[in-house]
């Protein structure tokens, strides 16, 4: 260990050389006028301890190296940013050796915490924590300018942790460092950053179009199968590059890399992108609006629409469809199709959902109370919802706080929810019919194999999407057959979208049981619906 001494009298120097010529083993002390040579001699050495008095002791921020502190007289409390001090009046061989010898023991345990800290135990490089630091000081020193940044995710990992255990997945990392590591060069950096994530920070001063090439091996080798424990694996990955500018800090260029790698992973495969501004704008904007519409929910930004439902028989409503829409402080009115996506996306559709019930109950409440009579009032089901746990017990909270009868709820289903985990659909609905609910299977036509299911789903009605009712000119034998297996089926059919005489008299004339669309009404909110259910509307109406 180097000592590097920075004093303003001599006297230091003479009082240390004497106790070091009487300590055993030879140690040089390093006497330099200011803290820029106390540095240049510290950089110089693997490990350098500073002696210096507080006179001369540089600002904490600017002094990385252990510090000894010099002092003419005892302290009252010990000095903070020092492993040791000493005193002059009490200064000797055997203390001075001790002090050093603590030092030396108190920076070897410091570089253990910090290597525990900074490096990932099981592959030896450095981990998100000490990649950070890396990465500001190499942005410091090249000014930001000659330097990539990768971000890289593996595709399908957990799957072997699943399928193999913790311990295969282990090998397995260790594969795919090698690999990585195999792929870089001297000045290049490599990091993991948790799980099956890593940064890579390229050295691309000589040539820039490295950056490319080294994208383009990274990825050609991680798609070579693995071997773990005689399995063959196979694993792909996404790598995000963005290119280092000057000014730019080292949390925004990650994020410019990660931006780079979700890019990569939406095309759905094992490649990599470098980072586009555009796509990524976009990407913010998605982000704003998911916290937008968590916002909204809490600050009731959101109504609810009610689209009647015409029993083509009696020529009255029988059913309303609640529909949400967003009231954006900015944007105006949403409609389902600009946020509904990315609620199911982001998880908010579930909270969404049960605020949609209950508003929707709470109102149909209302109605009864005007008097409207009974009406079955239908609302989306997501299939989130039904992986919820607490479903069942909100469900049947919200119908009691309400005091509706079960049996006017409606809930309607996709296609795609019914195909989805099937018997776990069905168990649900079960449940929920057992309470009084009843099912619609909502656009019909549009989803796959949902016939096999028809007799097995305890579904009432079957609700023909609007595609198939705007095209009847074309497939009008398309529509009747579908009314005809309907009645098959005994379930009741309603047919959306209509929004001419002649779609609803074609539709009257195949048997459909309800309409739905402009023709009879737009979507309304309460306070236009309880005006249109009157009885002068409703006598309009009446075929």
């Amino acid at each position: 260990m180097s000592l590097v001494l920075l004093a303003e009298r001599p006297e230091w120097a003479e009082r240390l050389r004497a106790c070091l010529r009487a300590m055993p083993g030879a140690q040089t002390l390093l006497v330099v006028p200011d803290w820029a040579a106390a540095q240049a001699q510290l950089q110089a050495s693997a490990r350098g301890l500073l002696l210096t008095t507080p006179v001369c002791r540089p600002a904490a921020q600017a002094c990385q190296w252990p510090v000894i502190l010099l002092l003419d007289h005892e302290p009252s409390a010990p000095p903070e940013g020092v492993v040791d001090w000493l005193v002059r009046d009490q200064l000797s061989a055997e203390i001075l050796r001790r002090c050093l010898r603590y030092a030396r023991e108190r920076c070897s345990l410091q570089g253990s915490l910090q290597r525990l800290a900074e490096y990932d135990p099981l592959t030896g490089i450095v981990n998100r924590q000490g990649f950070q630091a890396m990465l500001v000081a190499a942005l410091a020193e090249h000014q930001g300018r000659g330097l990539e940044l990768g971000y890289l995710d593996l595709d399908n990992f957990r799957h072997v942790n699943d399928s193999l255990g913790h311990q295969a997945g282990d090998r397995l990392m260790l594969q795919v460092v090698a690999r990585l590591q195999a792929q870089l060069e001297e000045g290049d950096a490599l990091a993991r950053l948790g799980g099956d994530e890593f940064a890579l920070l390229l050295d691309v001063r000589d040539r820039p179009q490295r950056a490319a090439e080294v994208a383009d091996r990274i990825v050609e080798a991680l798609a070579e199968p693995y071997w773990v424990d005689g399995e063959s694996l196979m694993l792909g990955c996404s790598l995000g590059l963005a290119p280092a500018h000057q000014g730019i800090g080292a949390d925004p260029l990650m994020w410019h890399a990660q931006s780079a790698m979700r890019q990569a992973k939406a095309s759905q495969g094992c490649t990599w992108r470098f980072y586009d501004e555009q796509a990524s704008r976009g990407a913010r904007s998605l982000t704003e609006l998911e916290s937008e519409l968590r916002q909204a929910l809490r600050r009731g930004e959101l109504e609810l629409h009610y689209q009647p439902r015409l029993c083509l028989a009696s020529g009255r409503i029988v059913g309303l469809e609640a529909l949400v829409r967003w009231v954006h402080p900015e944007r105006g009115l949403l409609a389902p199709d600009a946020f509904i996506p990315l609620a199911e996306e982001s998880g908010l559709i579930v909270p969404l959902g049960y605020w949609v019930i209950a508003r929707a109950l709470h109102d149909l409440q209302t109605l009864r109370a005007q008097g409207v009579g009974t009406l079955h009032m239908a609302v989306n089901l997501s299939f989130r919802q039904f992986q919820d746990s607490q479903l069942l017990a909100t469900l049947g909270r919200l119908i009691e706080e309400c005091g509706i009868d079960p049996h006017w709820l409606e809930f309607e289903l996709t296609e795609t929810a019914v195909m989805r985990r099937s018997e776990q659909v069905r168990r649900t609905m079960e449940t929920l019919g057992k309470l009084g609910v009843r099912f619609s299977l909502d656009d019909f036509g549009t989803g796959f194999s949902s016939f096999v299911h028809l007799s097995s789903l305890p579904i009432t009605l079957l609700k023909i999407d609007k595609s198939f009712v705007a095209s009847m000119d074309h497939n009008r034998q398309l529509v009747q057959a579908m009314v005809s297996l309907a009645h098959n089926l005994q379930l009741e059919i309603v047919a959306e979208g209509v929004e001419t005489a002649e779609q609803l008299e074609l539709l009257k004339r195949f048997g459909a049981h309800q309409v739905q669309g402009y023709l009879v009404s737009k979507p309304l909110p309460l306070a236009e619906l309880t005006a249109f259910m009157s009885s002068e509307c409703q006598a309009g109406l009446a075929l």
